[in-house]
């Protein structure tokens, strides 16, 4: 049984809790108008702040036929997929519509706010009832899994406005237009959260090891950055409670008391998920058949042996354990490196009465010589049954060169002209450390694509069919993987054989 504590709740878009976390702030003050491509968004300082409410499933009334009171064409947004419903969110959003709703006439905004747990049940009904609203989001990839045959291809409305996504590399771009099914785009580039590793300074330091590499390319210790180099300063990091490390002669793997690595809130053990930093592929041929890429069935490999083999990695009873404080590895300080998001910086600070410990970032490593930095990412969508998508497109521009909406959410812009303010809000968590934000924006070049939450049939049941393979090699020792690997493809192909008519 998996009882790892679950990843804490509200992450936007997928995992949001950060929206909090970069609340501190300040908001743009500029109030222009948006222009043709939106390039700048009316801010929302430049409207009279709402309070925020305490309740979510907030739905002015709604508009009869015809123009919204600015006389523009009514755009209905409805937030709740992903974040938009914490209270220190709600105000910002009604304050960003206020600002655009009078910064002009052709179009005018309703919003319809939903509880995060009821959103896509609510979504879905309204879709069946031929009441569908015009934008959805802010939603990650597995929100948009839920809906891609309701979304609006958006080639036609950028080709024809003429919008490019301003100071977005051209490999987010190719990202978020990999998002969709059949080529199409289904999205605009907006929040991006970046994989890299997370290192705890002061247990480097007390074991008298250099740090990892912050720069791609630069080697560790004279030696290349690999999976190799990870695997051994893992070993070398990992100490029992006699001081000896995994890699000396005598050391005690029933009495770990410090662990080298781990990969915290990867949804559950989820194999796909853990794997992405090793490669990007999919789970099915072009025929439709079920396949475990190569990268994924070398993860499994990797992961097993750390837990069983090497001990770097801890178990799923050491993760529930007080060592690792019930579930949250990083924070307890008894872990020196794990491989997560930019989002993880809500989960790194131990809870009283324990001192805070430096932490640092550094670059991924090469897998068979190539770096893969997994990617979550946040965007807003069109359905395809918008009776105004010329509106709700002009609308969509503005939301997501919104920087005020991307300080209320805790997003990493994808837009780099926007990322400073982020870095900054994100510093002021941390008094007295220097965080290297280099890292983040360099493992922007390098993301899974085909992304590892790319959507496939029936998500939902392939999704539970990883979780329960990972969660097999951190709770059984001697299993046999390539086995296990065999089961799994079988699972697959019957789940695809299932949903596919």
């Amino acid at each position: 049984m998996n009882a790892r504590r679950s990843v804490p709740k509200g992450f936007i878009g997928l995992l949001g809790v950060v929206a909090i976390i970069a609340s501190a702030c300040g908001s743009s003050t500029t109030s222009t108008a948006p222009s043709a491509t939106a390039s700048e968004a009316p801010s929302v300082a430049a409207a009279t702040e709402a309070p925020s409410p305490s309740l979510v499933n907030i739905t002015p009334a709604p508009i009869a036929a015809g123009p919204g009171p600015n006389g523009g064409t009514v755009v209905r947004w409805f937030i709740g997929l992903g974040a938009g419903t914490q209270p220190a969110q709600i105000g910002p959003e009604q304050a960003f519509i206020t600002a655009f709703n009078n910064s002009q006439k052709d179009v005018y905004i309703q919003y319809e706010i939903v509880d995060n747990t009821q959103a896509s049940n609510i979504l879905k009904t309204e879709i069946a009832a031929g009441n569908a609203p015009d934008i959805i989001g802010p939603v990650g990839v597995e929100g948009l899994n839920l809906f891609q045959d309701q979304l609006l291809d958006l080639k036609p409305l950028i080709d024809s406005t003429g919008y490019k996504s301003n100071g977005v590399d051209q490999s987010l771009v190719d990202f978020f237009n990999s998002l969709g099914q059949n080529g199409a785009t289904v999205g605009l580039p907006f929040a991006v959260y970046p994989s890299f590793i997370f290192y705890n300074k002061d247990l480097f330091d007390e074991a008298g090891l250099p740090t990892p590499p912050t720069k791609v390319g630069d080697p560790y210790d004279g030696k290349p950055w690999d999976l190799d180099a990870l695997r051994t300063l893992a070993m070398k990091l990992t100490v029992d409670k006699n001081g000896k490390d995994a890699t000396q002669a005598g050391f005690d793997p029933n009495n770990i008391v410090q662990w080298g690595f781990e990969s915290q809130y990867m949804d559950n053990y989820n194999l796909r998920a853990e794997s992405a930093f090793f490669g990007a592929g999919a789970l099915q041929d072009s025929s439709g058949k079920a396949v475990i890429p190569d990268y994924m069935a070398q993860a499994a490999k990797w992961y097993n042996d750390g837990v069983w083999k090497d001990h770097f990695i801890p178990t799923a009873n050491q993760v529930t354990s007080d060592l690792l404080s019930g579930g949250s590895e990083f924070a307890s300080g008894n872990v020196a490196i794990d491989e997560g998001h930019t989002w993880f910086t809500c989960c790194v600070t131990p809870s009283a009465p324990k001192k805070p410990f430096k932490f640092g970032f550094a670059v991924q490593p090469t897998v068979n010589g190539k770096i893969t930095s997994p990617l979550h990412a946040d965007t807003f969508s069109i359905l395809k049954t918008t009776k105004v998508p010329d509106a709700a497109f002009k609308a969509l521009q503005a939301i997501v060169a919104s920087g005020d909406l991307l300080t209320a959410y805790g997003a990493m812009p994808a837009d780099q002209t926007k990322q400073q303010a982020w870095f900054d809000s994100i510093d002021a968590q941390f008094p007295g450390m220097k965080l290297d934000w280099n890292v983040a924006k360099q493992m922007l070049a390098y993301p899974d694509i085909p992304n590892h939450q790319s959507n496939v049939p029936d998500y939902s049941k392939v999704r539970s069919a990883m979780q329960a393979f990972g969660n097999a090699y951190r709770t059984t020792q001697g299993l046999d993987i390539d086995a296990e690997l065999a089961k799994l493809q079988q699972t697959l192909q019957g789940i695809f054989d299932e949903a596919t008519p």
